[in-house]
């Protein structure tokens, strides 16, 4: 099957910008009395949207934030992060390359658990936004991945965009992490797993798994 548009995950696929995130939290979830080790970020927390983070650190740390918390804590990490981000932006080697050739080909979207204001400040900053017909991130989701919600709707996006109909399984999103994979695969797209985040071994769900996006031709890869 002929791929027609590439789907990319945001956080350890565009950008490095996991380390950020994990330090924001640290800071936000200080005045609560909770820590996590970068292991455990690594074995819990990545490919999870703020909302679904903060009920999964506090269930595991038996701390219920009500809606007003989870809203001021969220808005904290990302002022914290938006910070940073004003002078670094962590691009992943390679990704910058892979973005400018592929998009002579293909149809290219975005569809992450980041807030659409730190994916627009990177992209924009970057000089990457106008590759990307359209962006899907946490605020366009009630449930975030391992749910395929996100990428289902990206696609209805791609097929109304360009009037055509964009079967899903001619749509390879790229993803670095299980959950990421997992949300892709349930909505019937082919996925590329890079290992910027988690091990070979772990991104077995995956119909190709590369070390780097630099190892694919952007115009041509097999999706078995």
């Amino acid at each position: 099957m002929t791929i027609k548009a590439l789907i990319f995950d945001f956080d350890g696929v565009i950008t490095d910008t996991e380390p950020i995130h994990m330090n924001a939290w640290l800071s936000a979830l200080e005045s609560f009395g909770i820590s996590f080790s970068e292991n455990d970020y690594k074995n819990f927390y990545i490919g999870l949207n703020d909302r679904d983070f903060l009920y999964e650190i506090g269930r595991r740390n038996s701390v219920s934030f009500d809606d007003a918390q989870k809203t001021e804590l969220i808005k904290i990490k990302a002022a914290i992060c938006m910070e940073r981000l004003k002078s670094e932006i962590p691009l992943i080697p390679g990704v910058r390359e892979f973005i400018e050739e592929s998009s002579k080909k293909y149809m290219l979207a975005i569809c992450s658990g980041a807030l659409r204001s730190e994916i627009g400040f990177i992209l924009k900053k970057s000089g990457l936004f106008d590759y990307f017909c359209t962006i899907i991130s946490a605020e366009s989701v009630e449930k975030g991945k391992p749910d395929p919600e996100g990428y289902i709707k990206t696609l209805e996006d791609l097929r109304v965009l360009f009037s055509s109909v964009i079967l899903a399984n001619e749509v390879a999103a790229i993803e670095d992490s299980p959950k990421g994979i997992e949300a892709a695969r349930k909505a019937g797209l082919k996925c590329i797993g890079v290992t910027n985040s988690y091990p070979r071994a772990e991104l077995t769900f995956a119909n190709l798994v590369v070390d780097s996006l630099a190892e694919l031709d952007s115009v041509s890869f097999d999706l078995k």
